[in-house]
């Protein structure tokens, strides 16, 4: 009987103790009863019963005290967050599935009253939250938060929520304080070393040198009629009782062009593999020097080098979305290297695997 009681009013109960202000300076405010507060209220409204039905002065006097509690516990916890405001900040690039360091700060600028037990929730979409035990007043307190990004894109601060509990734990307040500014989160980066080659069946060196009048030492060879003398490699043609020449070789600029296969029909998980593994592949190929374009459905990357070219990528991959055709003009042919990324081996761009050369299908890995 009881509990159906409670299932009745129980929304009466919330409806008055959960209240949401206009927009201010410390935004939307909420408050509502925790399971120990709901139980407090029931108590509180079973002992109002009995003083009203027996007039008992004992009764009348636990009563009242049990609404002071109450009042006390509304009153401290609406200072307790008050004049708090928060900054967020983010020092370092954020991908996909790594671990980010948020930076939150709170201040307190109420003058003589210190602020306890102060949660952070993070936005929708975040996994995180941190935790202030203690703000004392007029100062600043700072904490890092270990985040996790589940999907890539940008992400617009907008609203954090300022929780607490204090004094007795009876009701939870939640301000909502919106912070301004963004963060873009990259594809996952993989482990690509041994992909690459793999599929091309060679390493990088074909891309290296060439023989020619350079100063980079490219191999030791037998002698040859019309050999400049100069260039023989006396130790070499001792171990091996004949005349053994140094070839020299000239170092090329190793040109490659990633190619991301981005056209509809739309299969996130797939397509999601297939942003990650050009986000990898470009990651490699500049650490190992070469010069990368990225080539979408209406985008294209010219050519670049360093860790600036990457991040001109990895912005572009950051927010890519497939497209219902290819729109980027193709030329007839490719210059340098090609790495083509297909999403299956149904994509429309499956025609331009003889013209590219390593292809990888996103939904075979």
């Amino acid at each position: 009987m009881l509990r159906g009681w409670w299932k009745r009013y129980s929304k009466r109960f919330l409806f008055r103790f959960e209240f949401n202000s206009a927009e201010g300076f410390e935004g939307a405010k909420t408050v509502r009863p925790t399971r120990e507060g709901k139980r407090f209220l029931l108590a509180t409204f079973l002992i109002a019963v009995a003083a009203f039905n027996t007039g008992n002065n004992l009764i009348y006097l636990i009563l009242s005290m049990m609404l002071s509690i109450l009042t006390i516990s509304l009153t401290v916890l609406s200072l307790n967050l008050r004049g708090l405001t928060l900054s967020v900040s983010v020092q370092h690039p954020v991908f996909v599935k790594g671990r980010a360091i948020f930076k939150i700060s709170i201040s307190n600028r109420k003058r003589l009253l210190p602020s306890y037990s102060i949660k952070v929730h993070l936005l929708e979409g975040i996994k995180g939250a941190g935790y202030m035990p203690y703000i004392p007043s007029s100062s600043e307190i700072s904490m890092d938060v270990s985040v996790l990004f589940e999907r890539r894109g940008i992400y617009r601060y907008g609203d954090f929520i300022i929780e607490s509990g204090f004094p007795l734990i009876l009701f939870s307040k939640k301000i909502k304080s919106r912070v301004s500014g963004e963060i873009i989160v990259y594809p996952e980066i993989r482990e690509v070393d041994g992909l690459l080659p793999e599929l091309t069946g060679h390493g990088y060196g074909t891309y290296i040198t060439r023989p020619g009048t350079g100063e980079e030492l490219s191999m030791i060879r037998d002698f040859r009629y019309g050999d400049d003398m100069r260039r023989i490699h006396w130790k070499a043609s001792a171990k091996a009782g004949k005349l053994m020449m140094k070839e020299f070789g000239i170092e090329e600029t190793k040109i490659l062009t990633v190619i991301l296969d981005n056209i509809g029909p739309l299969n996130k998980d797939i397509f999601e593999k297939a942003v990650s593994l050009a986000a990898s592949a470009s990651d490699r190929l500049l650490r190992d020097g070469f010069f990368l374009r990225l080539m979408t459905c209406r985008k294209l990357i010219p050519f670049g080098s360093g860790s600036e070219h990457l991040f001109k990528i990895l912005d572009i991959l950051a927010v890519i979305e497939e497209e219902d055709t290819w729109e980027c003009p193709m030329p007839q042919e490719i210059e340098g290297a090609s790495l083509l990324i297909l999403k299956s081996e149904d994509s429309p761009l499956k025609k331009m695997t003889s013209r590219c050369d390593m292809v990888i299908y996103a939904a075979a890995l």
